[in-house]
């Protein structure tokens, strides 16, 4: 019993690299992504910027942006929400080379239709226990025949692995017991 509990306890890991947070289960695999709403404000910043040249007020904006990120995460600061990314259907329709039957790409959009209604069903179920406030869909990055769903969730996070894993947990609980990650 104390070894499932620890087991339960390590379902997900956190990491943080350039910005963002990978979510992984616990067979190591990319499950997700985390996308803090850090809500940097650049025309705050080159309001309050030293004229003598003493910041990084003359860097692009972006470099600007990433470097007030990265001085947050080092303070562990609080941010309202964030986005995450999760796989939600895989077609196996795309870049085939040859033809693909017709009976196949029947039985795959209406299994993928299937579950997209399921994904629309558990959103609506659980969007208030887990303050998501909207939904997107996107094609996959690494591939095409991948659509993803990011959630907007409206949490008070702080900016660290540990505390992200623990708001994220339950959420991410959810998900695996009802099948959908």
């Amino acid at each position: 019993m104390i070894g499932r509990k620890k087991r339960e306890d390590n379902l997900w890991k956190i990491e943080y690299i350039d910005t963002i947070y990978k979510v992984y289960d616990w067979d190591k695999n990319l499950t997700g992504y985390f996308f803090p709403n850090y809500n940097v404000d650049l025309d705050k910043y080159h309001d309050n910027s030293d004229p003598n040249g003493k910041n990084d007020a003359s860097l692009p904006d972006h470099e600007i942006e990433e470097n007030i990120i990265e001085q947050m995460i080092k303070e562990k600061k609080n941010v309202r929400g964030g986005n995450l990314m999760l796989p939600m259907v895989k077609l196996n329709l795309l870049d085939h080379s040859e033809g693909i039957h017709l009976d196949y790409v029947i039985s795959s959009l209406e299994e993928n239709t299937q579950r997209t209604r399921k994904w629309k069903q558990w959103i609506h179920d659980n969007r208030q226990q887990f303050r998501i406030f909207g939904n997107s869909i996107y094609t996959a990055r690494e591939d095409r025949n991948i659509l993803s769903i990011v959630l907007g969730i409206d949490l008070s996070i702080v900016l660290d692995e540990k505390e992200i894993r623990k708001e994220l947990k339950p959420l991410l609980d959810k998900l695996h017991q009802d099948e959908l990650i």
